[in-house]
């Protein structure tokens, strides 16, 4: 079975490095390639917006195509041997396969064969077989997982740049809280000023907050306020 990788931003790189022996292909300007055969799996990592037009460059090849996109339903590819390979990982940093959970989808044997056999040759955990609207779903909650916990604290370092204090102060609160809520109902255990309706406390604090950071503070706020138990 032979590789083609096609993108190198950062999940087309990943898959590449992690398959040796891939021709990895950049996905800008990307026409297609001759003589395809069906022992090709052709691994689409580009950003979602393009890959229904380097599917269809593809489309008449005997091979499988496969795109690692969250939210994009299969149908993006056409028809044929088609399939999802989605690695939910943030590609960041070096990708430790054997931890990462993958969704798959195929729409015939040929892909649910290449898909199963590329799990193999990286080292992941066995593909858990989904259809393109539970994939989604599980997408968006890695959006709030990764995503949106980052952004916290990102917003947490823009505060401390902006007071003068050191962010590394939050360090261990931050693990601690992380760790808690994933070993507990991290609902039940939310604190502070927002939970406990202490409306002076979140005023105080959104006239110490510069202009930029007070929107989010006070949708947050609002957030656990209707969600207090």
């Amino acid at each position: 079975m032979r590789y083609v990788v096609v993108g190198r931003g950062r999940v087309g790189t990943a898959l590449a490095n992690a398959l040796p022996g891939a021709l990895h292909l950049p996905g800008r300007g990307f026409e297609g390639l001759p003589n395809l055969g069906s022992n090709d799996v052709v691994l689409l990592g580009v950003p979602d917006a393009v890959l229904p037009e380097l599917a269809a460059r593809i489309a008449d090849s005997p091979a499988t195509v496969l795109h690692c996109a969250g939210a994009v339903p299969c149908s993006a590819l056409g028809a044929g041997s088609k399939g999802v390979f989605y690695p939910m990982v943030s590609f960041r940093e070096p990708v430790n396969w054997s931890d990462v959970p993958v969704f798959a989808e195929a729409q015939n044997d040929q892909a649910r064969a290449a898909i199963r056999a590329l799990a193999v040759d990286l080292g992941c955990l066995e593909p858990r077989w989904t259809n393109s609207t539970e994939r989604a779903r599980y997408h968006l909650g890695a959006v709030f997982a990764n995503n949106f916990s980052n952004h916290v604290v990102a917003l947490l370092q823009a505060y401390c740049r902006a007071a003068n204090l050191d962010p590394k102060t939050y360090e261990s609160m931050i693990r601690a809280t992380v760790e808690a809520a994933l070993n507990g109902d991290a609902r039940a255990l939310q604190t502070g000023p927002a939970a406990r309706g202490d409306r002076p406390t979140v005023e105080r604090h959104l006239e110490l907050l510069p202009e930029e950071l007070r929107a989010v503070y006070r949708a947050l706020s609002e957030s656990i306020q209707r969600t207090a138990s």
